[in-house]
């Protein structure tokens, strides 16, 4: 696992445990990158380091909590002392539960997912850029959603939080390009992980009717676009924002 394509390099992935984040830890970790797995479940983290462990790769995992800060310092810091300076953050960890359409939706439902989605992508960003710093530079990847760039019935708070996260990150890519730190967003749609099957099959099968390809995405799919903006072959990249979505923002 000392070769590949981001050998070498310091990796930390919020929402680790399960779903997009694990898949992209694994990935990152086949092609040579020291991982920090980052989750608040810490049954998910364990088996995600097991698993990178058992093919060879090197990884740690981290419980935290994304949206308290003291929480998200420890992990980067603890990242820092196992691996060195991030080179490659992926700002994933997301909540969809306790959502609704705003004329319903309570404000504890609505801070419960801005808390995770808002907050702890700015904490999370914060730390890790200031790994960053010290080390050089680096790319950070943010995970918002087709729900930031077209109009969907319910999940409101969920919307606007990843629309924050689009903005959040351009303003990043902004401000730190002069400093070697490269920020980019990924939109996915469709993606075949727990948090989508606990919305239940109507979604599921209504967004798969709504997916040009017929399909959802396998968590590994958005593994391989993650791998590619944190390497060095997505290095004139920088603010773009990116849909992964099986053809939806097309139509």
């Amino acid at each position: 696992m000392a070769q590949g394509r981001v050998a070498g390099k310091t990796a930390l992935v919020t929402g680790g445990g399960n779903g997009m984040g694990q898949a992209t830890c694994i990935r990152l970790a086949q092609e040579g990158a020291r991982v920090a797995i980052v989750d608040i479940d810490e049954a998910g983290i364990a088996k995600t380091q097991a698993e990178i462990e058992r093919a060879g790769g090197t990884a740690i995992a981290v419980q935290c909590d994304v949206g308290d800060e003291a929480s998200v310092q420890q992990a980067t810091a603890r990242t820092e002392a196992e691996f060195g300076p991030v080179n490659i953050l992926f700002n994933n960890a997301g909540v969809e539960n306790n959502d609704g359409n705003t004329h319903e939706l309570d404000l504890d439902g609505w801070e419960h997912v801005q808390r995770v989605n808002t907050r702890g992508v700015f904490l999370v960003g914060k730390y890790g850029i200031q790994s960053m710093l010290k080390g050089g530079g680096g790319s950070i990847i943010a995970t918002a959603s087709v729900g930031a760039l077209i109009g969907g019935p319910g999940l409101h708070s969920y919307s606007a939080s990843k629309g924050a996260v689009v903005s959040l990150t351009r303003s990043w890519a902004v401000t730190y390009a002069r400093q070697g730190i490269r920020a980019n967003v990924i939109c996915p749609g469709l993606v075949l992980t727990p948090m989508v099957m606990r919305v239940g099959d109507e979604f599921l099968n209504q967004a798969t009717a709504m997916t040009p390809l017929g399909r959802g995405a396998q968590p590994s799919e958005i593994g391989d676009l993650v791998l590619f903006l944190g390497s060095d072959e997505s290095s004139f990249m920088t603010g773009a924002i990116i849909p992964i979505d099986g053809g939806l923002t097309a139509i």
